[in-house]
Parts: structure tokens; sequence; C-alpha cells
């Protein structure tokens, strides 16, 4: 068994007889204290301390104890783990271990002498037993084995490594492609290629934020983790797991900028903790069509919100299918607590903003209470009026609505380039909707991630050197940039997954969903993602802003907020009656502290 790193983390209790915490962290480090001795004169009343322990891709408890200012461990748990063969003697007390290439090692309880290959040596305090196990002193055995140890003292972690190991990096990232197979190719590739030990964790973004809050929250988060949506956390929080890379990032330029990334770096003042994953902003869910039964139909891709109601109305009426059936909506789809959900691509078209709150000539908006809004509720009301949207959308989740889907019961969804180009094969073909507009009087719209890019950080929990850490990134961002990994031989589709993962899409023209597209479909998958490239909303559009809703204040003003536009789609309140509650709205007063905050988040430059 190949051995990487244990790190053995002494959690000890407030006070210990009399003793803080801190005394027994400095004690185990060098020279016993007086006081620890005092405590301690009897190996058999050991102080009682947990250990955590992290060997290759397992988190384990490896129990530990403090005797006259020594840390003990289990030595066949220790000896086990590093690859050796333990044989324990009970008559005499007595084990022994063995593993080829490296000294045997003999043990006794009640003897500080020990047998490490030919040499007698003197240990620090001798092995005892205690509840069936033989305690015995961890850097005495470890080191004898060939291993190093250090002690941090500031974070109360004995490390003991394989100065042999290569540097090991645990990572998580989020898998927005769903494949979560270890890429094995790719793993070691960068043994090979870039002397590392790299240990992904791939997580679905199906809940992914809250997986890496319970890591955070756990003291787990490895060296690496890709936080979604930094803005959730407060300046205080994020500064107390990540570590400040400002000096680090003077050497790798690539990544300096990504840190400076409006959308995905993190800075406090003025000091840089967070590397953003690229991503193509327009990377975002957008209104696709089934082609197929336009073709069906005889119609042309729809250009207008007019245009788009007159084919909606045939898929609802003409029975696109085919199955002879009346069981078909011209849309489907779902709210979510933060407003309109899949429907907010009809606000984004009357608005002209992807996003709620806008920053316009340096003037906050709320496209909710205008005209625009008004215009995309009327239209909507319309629709589910004349049961061309799915009667149920009010009440369906994400997975309810993709059921929908995949059933072919709707004709038009927002959708996701990647998640159309999974639906598109055999005789069904989603086309991503391009030059979308709503009338000919107004701007195309376009896709726009409204919320901040995902951010890589650096834990304050990492063993590695920052500097190894962020030379792997950078490398990896590289020839993500140059399209590199594309020419790797022996990669897997999970390896390639992996890349995509790992290292972001900047560019959608080159997104494995693209690629994986039938030949017969990809030039409209082009020309969508060319045209939607020739629009750009970063300079209204606020990332930092989403940071408000996280920590869920306003929750209640804006729940209400969004449960008046559903009344209103669902044709339970007038439009003059919508009208009436946005003036009273705009003039209470937790909507104009709202709108105070907003403005001194956007002050601030974020």
């Amino acid at each position: 068994m190949n051995y990487r790193t244990i790190v053995i983390a002494a959690l000890a209790s407030a006070t210990l007889g009399g003793l803080a915490a801190e005394s027994v962290v400095t004690a185990a480090s060098a020279a016993p204290q007086a006081a620890l001795v005092q405590q301690e004169t009897n190996a058999a009343r050991p102080l009682n301390m947990a250990a955590k322990v992290l060997f290759l891709d397992e988190a384990s408890t490896l129990p530990s104890r403090g005797a006259n200012g020594t840390i003990m461990v289990s030595g066949r748990r220790l000896l086990e783990a590093i690859g050796y063969r333990v044989d324990w003697d009970a008559s005499a007390g007595s084990l022994a271990a063995g593993r080829p290439g490296k000294p045997a090692l003999l043990l006794q309880a009640g003897r500080r002498e020990a047998k490490f290959g030919d040499k007698t040596v003197q240990l620090p305090a001798a092995p005892y037993l205690g509840e069936g196990v033989l305690w015995v002193p961890l850097r005495s055995v470890a080191e004898a084995a060939g291993l190093t140890v250090t002690w941090d003292a500031a974070n109360g972690y004995a490390h003991v490594k394989d100065p042999k190991a290569l540097p090991r990096i645990t990572l998580t990232t989020r898998a927005d492609n769903r494949v979560i197979e270890r890429p094995a190719n790719l793993i070691a590739y960068f043994k090979s290629q870039m002397g590392l030990d790299v240990n992904p964790n791939l997580v679905p973004p199906d809940y992914y934020r809250e997986k890496t809050n319970v890591m955070i929250a756990a003291g787990e988060p490895g060296d690496l983790i890709l936080l979604q949506n930094h803005y959730q956390y407060s300046d205080e929080l994020l500064s107390s797991f990540a570590l400040d890379l400002t000096e680090e990032l003077n050497a790798f330029p690539r990544l300096k900028a990504l840190a400076a990334e409006a959308a995905g770096g993190r800075t406090i003042n003025d000091r840089s903790y967070g590397i953003a994953r690229p991503r193509d902003p327009h990377d975002a869910p957008f209104p696709a069509i089934r082609q197929d039964w336009l073709d069906k139909l005889g119609l042309a891709q729809p250009r207008t919100m007019e245009e788009v109601y007159a084919v909606l109305r045939q898929f609802t009426d003409l029975d696109p299918d085919g199955n002879g059936k009346n069981d078909t909506y011209g849309m489907t789809g779902y709210a979510t607590a933060a407003g309109l959900g899949s429907f907010a691509w009809v606000e984004q078209a009357f608005t002209g903003s992807p996003a709620r709150f806008a920053v316009l000539n340096g003037r906050v908006v709320d496209h909710a209470l205008g005209a625009g809004e008004t215009e995309a509720l009327r239209w909507l009301a319309r629709a589910y009026r004349e049961g061309l949207i799915d009667k149920e959308f009010a009440v369906l989740g994400p997975e309810q609505a993709a059921e929908r889907i995949r059933g072919s019961r709707a004709g038009l969804a927002a959708l996701s380039l990647r998640d159309a180009a999974a639906l598109t094969g055999g005789k069904e073909e989603w086309i991503p909707l391009s030059g979308l507009k709503a009338d000919s009087l107004r701007a195309p719209i376009a896709p726009w991630n409204t919320e901040a890019t995902d951010t890589y950080i650096v834990t304050r929990l990492s063993r590695v050197a920052p500097k190894t850490i962020l030379q792997w990134l950078d490398s990896g961002l590289a020839m993500n940039e140059t399209g590199a990994w594309d020419g790797i031989e022996g990669f897997g589709p999970a390896d390639r997954a992996a890349v995509r993962s790992l290292f972001g899409e900047p560019d959608l023209l080159r997104s494995e969903a693209l690629k994986s597209v039938p030949e017969r479909a990809r030039g409209a998958y082009e020309t969508a993602v060319k045209e939607w490239q020739q629009t750009s909303d970063a300079d209204v559009v606020v990332p930092a802003f989403s940071g408000l809703w996280s920590t869920g204040k306003y929750a209640e003003l804006n729940a209400e907020l969004k449960d008046m536009q559903i009344k209103v789609i669902l044709g339970e309140l007038s439009i003059e009656e919508w009208e009436q509650y946005t003036k009273t709205l705009a003039a209470s007063e937790a909507y104009q502290a709202m709108m105070a905050e907003l403005a001194a988040i956007q002050g601030d430059g974020a």
C-alpha cells in the first residue's frame, strides 16, 4: 500500500486537568512541559486526545493519547496504515512489524527500549497497553519507518509524511456535466507529467452548494475547493477558511487576472482570496425549441415574442408529437423562490435585462417595477389563459419540469446549451433560439449568467504549499485555453469531462456539449452561440447583488413580489392591481432600504 500523508489533528478539550488545550499542543511539539510531566507521571494515566487522520482518499479517526508530553497512537493502526504486516505476541506484550524494504520494528509494552532494524533505541515514553491497544510513540515509530514528522502548533496538527511521495492535492469542484466517474487517465497524467497526486472530488450541480457548505463547516474542505456564488460568504467568514493569495499570485499573471475578475474573483480589503474558474458568460438557461416539431408543422424559428406566441399555439393545438392526443403544451417550466425561474427569459425579452436589478447610467434600476415587466406579465397571463403554458408550472420543481421535457410534453423550454444538447438525439432535436427580441424595434437578447462566476479558493487547512497548487491550476487553465487537453491521447469521456469540470469552459464554441450534438444540428448551435457572443451585459449586471439574496435578507419582501407575479399569470390578479401594488411597494420603507443597500454595493465597485 502506498502511503501518502497522515495528518493527525490533536483536538483537546477546553481544559485538561486545569491546563488549556493550547498547553497540550505546545507540549506535544517539543520537550514536555513541567505541568504536563506533573500531570502525567504515570503512562497508564494518559491525557485523552482525539486525532484525525487523512490517508489517501479516506478520512478516519486514529485514537491518540498523551504520555509525558509525547503523542501516543495505536501501534497496529499506524503501522498497518503505512503498509506494515503486524504480529502481536500477547504473552510477551510485544508487537513485531515488517515490510519489504523497510526496517523491522519490535516494540514491547512497559519497555522504553525498542528494536528498529539492527539498532536498539530509547523511546521517549514506554509503549503501554490500554483498552486492548498497544500505544506507541508517534514520532519515534513513524520516523523509524522512514517517514517525517512535523508539528503545526498554530493549528494543532502533527504531520506524518512520506518524503518520497508526490505532493498530494485534494480538491472539490462542481461537475456541471454530471459526470462524476473517477478520471483515472487524467489523474495518471497529473502524476507523470506534472509530478502531483491530484485527488478530484467531482460533485453534481444539484446539491453542490449544500455539499461544500457541509465540508467547510466540518473542517474538511481539502486543499482547493470551488465556491458556488462566493458572495454567500461574508468577508469575515470567507477569510476564516480561505488563504490570502495576494503575494503568491504575482508569479501567475493568468491567475492574478482571474482573481481580479469582478464576476468571479474575490478580494477582501484589497487582498485576493478567490480565483474565478473560467466560464463563458452566455452559459445560462435560454429558450430552446423542438426543431423537429417546427419541421413537422412547416414553421420557421420564431424571432419575436409574437412569433413565439404563434408557434406555442400550434405546438399546443396541432398534435406535433403525432400521438393522436391533445397532451402537449407550448412550453413548460417552473418558478423559483427568487422569481419566475424558467420564464425569466420572457421578462428579459421585454425589459432588455437578464437580471432583475441592473445598473443604468450609474444608477441601480429594479426592472420588476418597470413597464417592461408589466408587458412580460401581460404576455405570460395571456399565454396561460389560452392554455399555451403548462398549467402546473407554479407548483413544479426542476426535476418535474425536466420529466415533462423528456416526455415530449412541451416544445419550448429554458435550457442551458449543455441540457439542450443532451436532449438532442434520435428523433428529438432541441435548438437554442438566437436573435430573439420583443419586437422588430428592440434589440435581440442572449443568455447571460447573472450570478457570480464560480471561485476557487486555497483553504487554510491545506497541507500543500500554495505555490504548488497555483502552479497546477495555472498549467491546467493554460492547456484549456489553447485546447492542448484535446490532444492528449488515451483520455476517455470521464477524463475529458473532468478537465471541463476542473478548469471550466471559457468558450461555448469549444465546449464538450457542442461537440456532442449530432452533426445535423451542430450548425444551428454554432450559429446561436456566435450570435449570443455579440451581446454583452457585463456593464449592467452586478453579480455582487446576488450576495444580498443568499443571506436571506429581504426574503419576505421579494417572496411577496414573486407571489404577486404568479397571481397575475394565473389570472388571479389584474394588470391594474399589479401596477397599484408596485407603486405601493416602491414607496415602502423596506423596499427603499433594499434599494439603498444595493446602491451601496454598487458604490463599492463590486
